[in-house]
């Protein structure tokens, strides 16, 4: 996905998502090959936040529509991995766990494919742009009738 964020700002973030000490943050930084003086780390944290109300604009504006079209390649490429084990495996036993991995997805798919489907006829009857509050509302209400079949 576009992102405003530079490849070391992106890892800071990740630190943070993860609640890592300083310390922790250092040694993860240059274990990313980023490595930075505490100053610089603080200084980036510090810009990160004043990014948040710019950042989240971005993700509205486009980043929506590659969130939902990636998260729909990651569960088919997952999906079609699932099939490439289930093919090479010899043991029934494993073999039918492949099975139930593979069904677990179904929903999560479907859900994708449903909140496309609805949207895109939406966006066109009533000639207005998908918001990201749209695909997420009806993403998860999808998602939740699909985990009560």
């Amino acid at each position: 996905m576009l992102s405003i964020l530079s490849d070391s700002q992106r890892l800071i973030v990740d630190t943070i998502t993860m609640r890592l000490t300083t310390k922790q943050s250092m040694g993860y930084l240059k274990e990313h090959g980023h490595e930075m003086s505490e100053s610089t780390y603080f200084r980036q944290k510090r810009k990160i936040e004043k990014l948040k109300l710019k950042r989240l604009y971005h993700i509205a504006k486009i980043g929506y529509e590659e969130q939902h079209l990636e998260r729909i390649h990651q569960l088919e490429l997952i999906q079609r991995l699932m099939w490439e084990a289930h093919d090479k495996e010899q043991s029934p036993f494993r073999k039918c766990g492949i099975l139930e991995k593979i069904a677990s997805v179904q929903p999560y798919l479907s859900a994708y494919y449903d909140a496309t489907h609805h949207l895109v006829r939406h966006s066109r009857e009533d000639n207005k742009s998908i918001t990201r509050k749209d695909l997420e509302i009806f993403s998860m209400s999808r998602l939740g009738d699909n985990e009560l079949k």
